[in-house]
């Protein structure tokens, strides 16, 4: 794949694998009206555990169960809709201001957002998200994936701040 272009080799980190990125021509090939993906050093770490945890969704839930963040962003797209994403506001255009989730897992009649933190965001910022996921009906739950300590902590007071128990749940990051 990477000989005939379809695939490129991203070396961002001094010392570490290199990733892996399908090319435009590779999107194209696979049929996917995607826009090429933007890594950089600073989110590797966030998509290497994105996929860690999307990899054992779909083992527990089964093939086809998670959708991934570029991918959600494409159905919502074509929806012309919120299907996965909280309403955070609005944009200059009178649009609503979406907050879209890292995966979503779509087992039931609606879907379940997955966050996956691996660092505390500031307090009104997440406090701001998760009342925008209280609010979200459309989707089934919300299910933070959090590292243990400060950030799952953040999470947690958050949600027991803005009242979102029921429809926004925390799970300690696996390796």
């Amino acid at each position: 794949c990477i000989a005939q272009g379809l695939l490129e080799r991203l070396a961002l980190l001094r010392e570490e694998p290199t990733v892996l990125r399908a090319t435009r021509a590779g999107l194209r090939f696979a049929g996917l009206d995607l826009g090429l993906c933007i890594v950089s050093a600073g989110s590797v770490a966030h998509w290497l555990r994105c996929t860690s945890v999307a990899l054992l969704m779909e083992e527990r839930c089964g093939p086809g169960s998670v959708i991934a963040e570029r991918e959600l962003r494409w159905i919502e797209h074509s929806e012309g809709r919120p299907v996965f994403s909280a309403k955070v506001g609005h944009l200059p255009d009178g649009s609503y201001r979406l907050h879209r989730p890292d995966l979503a897992l779509w087992i039931g009649e609606r879907p379940l957002a997955v966050e996956v933190e691996l660092s505390p965001k500031a307090p009104r910022r997440l406090e701001a998200i998760i009342a925008a996921w209280r609010r979200a009906s459309w989707v089934g739950g919300v299910l933070y994936v959090c590292e243990p300590g400060p950030t799952q902590r953040g999470v947690e007071r958050a949600i027991r701040k803005t009242r979102a128990w029921e429809r926004v749940q925390t799970l300690v990051a696996i390796e």
